[in-house]
Formats: structure tokens, C-alpha cells, sequence
């Protein structure tokens, strides 16, 4: 006897829809389960395993959604999903986002009534969930002092990850992102360091560096293209520091830059944290030509308080809007809206995190200024960086000079 193809439950309070999900899972070589409750369900994944589910929503009266969190409570993640139901596109979308925040493994989502060709493209591949996240070493223990020494051995830089204007295809700036080598630890992620620097009040020595080592391997960037920004976050830790904008200033001096040739991102909840103190360091910077942007729009709790108080410069969508825009039509309208607010303050729309050509039709259709992101490039060591700038400058600005006769003969 051959060997199957693996396991799936089918759990369906519909009779005659657990049965034909059953039948089709059998055919394609499954050895196939059926249970028609959450009930069911839950006492079955307490004891076996299973390689693919089939749910369906409504479960007389559990709901699949239980079932989704059940399955992440037991850690039952090397089991992919196929979730089904009649609800609307909106609660099936909704759904969707409840299964990945859960970190579940989705191999499709259906809806009713079902096509049978969809349903067996799901079966047949089910997406395993990475094994990564579960044989990946743990983090390095890096302590304050570690970092220090780091500081004094010159081991933090930068890479750059270009932004390009949507109007012209060209690069107009640049987004500077920190990094640390170690000789013991190898690269260590500003997911690691960053924290652990904020809790010890290193914050102001790394940004300082941070921002000294931007400029200084930004600066040919910024003589060889007119208009061209290199963007630096600023700590959440920073944004009391009142002293910031005259240490900015000398750093710019220092490196010879001008400031308008610098822009500062903070996010919206740092920015909220204490709004008078981020008042007073940002239209300070404002005053000294220093463009200030608002990173990860959309994800705080008060983006609108945000745009009315504060005076940024640039608002830069969150990539969690920008991927999946194409397919999500709830978050197309954010990302629309949050195009129209920045127009009415009179600021620039980057948008980050784009990925394919799909988000890029979009986000230009609705009127983004500039994008960035792993369709354009990732970020990149200095000599990269400025060769890809120039090349792909060099080859917008010949598109633009061929279209110029077409455009004056129209």
C-alpha cells in the first residue's frame, strides 16, 4: 500500500460539505479525517497529529476563529490551513489577518459556494510553516559596556536604501539604516542593540554616531544629485533630549552638509509621548531647514492628533498598509486616505515596504511622492549604493530625454 500524502481533518458542520472536502482530500491522497464541531475538533488535535485542516467559520455555536486560536495555543503550527465560509469579503479578509497575527500557516481561504479547482490547488499545496523561527540560534547577549566598546571601535555604519520619486524614476534620497559588526557575535540587529542601548541611556552616543557615519558616507550622494536626502530615525529616548537640534546642527556642520540635505524620522507614538517637548524639537529642526518625517504612519493610536499638532515634512505610509494593498481593498482605502490627509498638510508621501509591481501601480495612481523598498532595492553598503544611484539616475534621466520630442509633439 502506497503511503499517503499526509493527514487532513475536515472540520464542517455542514454534512454534505465535510464530506465532499473529505472525498476530494482522500482523491488527492490524504488520509482524511471529518468532524463536525469545535468540540470534535479540539479533542482530536489534543491527541493526533494532522498535516492539513480544512475549517469552515461557522460551527454552529464555536466559531473557527476559537478553533484558529486553539491551534496557536498548542503551538500546532506545522499544520496548514485552509479556511472556508460564506461570510462577506471583508470578515474573510479580517479572518485572514486574525490566522497571520496568529502566525498560522494558511494555504487558502475560500469562500462559498466553493469552487471545487480552488479547493484542490489549497490541498495540494499546503504552505509549511518555516522552521526557522524554531532552529534559529538564540540572540547574542550583548550588554552596555559591549556596546560602548563598540562605539569606541568605530564597529556601527550604515546602509543605505534608496527612495525613488514615482514622477521621474529617479533617486532623490536615501534611507540610512544602522548597523553593528562584531568580531564574537558577527552582525548584530538593531532589533537586538537598539533596545538594550535605550534601557542603558547609550541612546544619544549611538544616534550621534549613527547620524556622523550617515552623513559623512552620504555625502557623495548628496554632491552628485541636487535635492538629495539621506533620512535618519531618531530614538523615541531622544525626542525630551532638548539639546537635540543644536547636537544635529553641529554634527551637519561637522560633516559638511547642508541641512536641508537631512531629514529625521520619528515615529507617530514617540512623537505623542510627550507632544510639547516633540513640538518644541521639531519646529526647531523645521527652523534650521532639517526635513522631519513621521515613520510608520497608521500604526499609532492618534495619527490624525499627530499631523494636526506636530509640523512634519514628509509622511512615510507603514509597509504593514503597503503589503497586500493589491489584494485588500481595506487596506487600499487606508493608504488612500492617508495619501489625502499628508496633501492637505502639505506634505511629502513616501510609502515603504514596496515589494512588487502591482503596489507600485497603486500607490502612484493614488498620488505617492516617493517609494522605497525591495522592488527598487534593499539596503546597501555605501560603494552600491552610489553606483546603483547612478545608474539608475543615469537611465531615468535618458527615458525622460527620449520621451521629451514624443511629449512636445503631442
Amino acid at each position: 500500500m502506497s503511503a499517503t500524502r499526509g493527514r487532513l481533518l475536515v472540520v464542517d458542520d455542514d454534512l454534505v460539505q465535510r464530506v465532499l472536502i473529505s472525498k476530494i482530500g482522500s482523491k488527492l491522497g490524504y488520509d482524511s479525517v471529518v468532524v463536525p464541531s469545535y468540540e470534535a475538533a479540539t479533542e482530536l488535535l489534543a491527541r493526533e497529529t494532522f498535516d492539513i485542516m480544512a475549517l469552515d467559520l461557522s460551527l454552529g455555536e464555536r466559531d473557527g476563529v476559537e478553533l484558529l486560536r486553539f491551534v496557536a495555543e498548542r503551538d500546532l503550527r506545522a499544520m496548514s490551513i485552509v479556511i472556508i465560509s460564506g461570510c462577506d469579503d471583508r470578515i474573510m479578509k479580517a479572518t485572514r489577518r486574525v490566522a497571520v497575527g496568529l502566525k498560522l500557516p494558511l494555504a487558502g481561504c475560500l469562500t462559498k459556494p466553493l469552487d471545487l479547482n480552488r479547493l484542490r490547488c489549497a490541498l495540494e499545496l499546503p504552505q509549511r510553516s518555516p522552521l526557522v523561527a524554531k532552529t534559529a540560534s538564540p540572540p547574542p547577549r550583548i550588554t552596555p559596556d559591549r556596546i560602548a566598546r563598540g562605539l569606541a571601535n568605530r564597529e556601527f555604519f550604515v546602509e543605505f536604501q534608496p527612495k525613488v520619486a514615482l514622477r521621474t524614476g529617479r533617486v532623490v534620497g536615501a534611507e540610512a539604516l544602522a548597523r553593528w559588526r562584531t568580531a564574537e557575535f558577527g552582525m548584530v540587529s538593531p532589533m537586538v542593540f537598539i533596545p538594550i542601548a535605550e534601557q542603558a541611556g547609550l541612546m544619544r552616543e549611538v544616534t550621534d554616531c549613527i547620524l556622523s557615519s550617515a552623513l559623512s558616507q552620504g555625502r557623495k550622494m548628496i554632491e552628485r544629485n541636487p535635492g538629495f536626502t539621506i533620512a535618519v530615525n531618531i530614538s523615541g529616548s531622544l525626542m525630551s533630549d532638548l539639546t537635540l537640534p543644536d547636537r544635529i546642527e553641529e554634527i551637519l556642520r561637522r560633516e559638511n552638509v547642508p541641512p536641508s540635505s537631512l531629514t529625521v524620522e520619528i515615529t507617530e507614538t514617540t512623537a505623542m509621548a510627550d507632544v510639547d517637548r516633540a513640538n518644541d524639537i521639531l519646529v526647531r529642526l523645521r527652523l534650521k531647514n532639517i526635513g522631519t518625517a513621521i515613520d510608520d504612519f497608521g500604526t499609532g493610536y492618534s495619527s490624525l492628533a499627530v499631523l494636526a499638532r506636530l509640523p512634519f515634512s514628509e509622511l512615510k505610509i507603514d509597509q504593514s498598509f503597503i503589503k497586500g494593498c493589491e489584494s485588500d481593498d481595506d487596506m487600499m482605502k487606508i493608504v488612500d486616505a492617508s495619501v489625502a490627509l499628508a496633501k492637505a498638510f502639505n506634505m511629502k508621501v513616501v510609502a515603504e515596504g514596496v515589494e512588487n509591481s502591482e503596489a507600485l501601480d497603486i500607490i502612484r495612481r493614488v498620488g505617492c511622492d516617493v517609494a522605497q523598498g525591495f522592488y527598487f532595492a534593499p539596503s546597501l553598503r555605501r560603494s552600491r549604493a552610489e553606483r546603483w544611484i547612478s545608474e539608475r539616475n543615469s537611465l531615468a534621466d535618458e527615458q525622460a530625454a527620449s520621451a521629451t520630442p514624443a511629449a512636445l509633439a503631442s
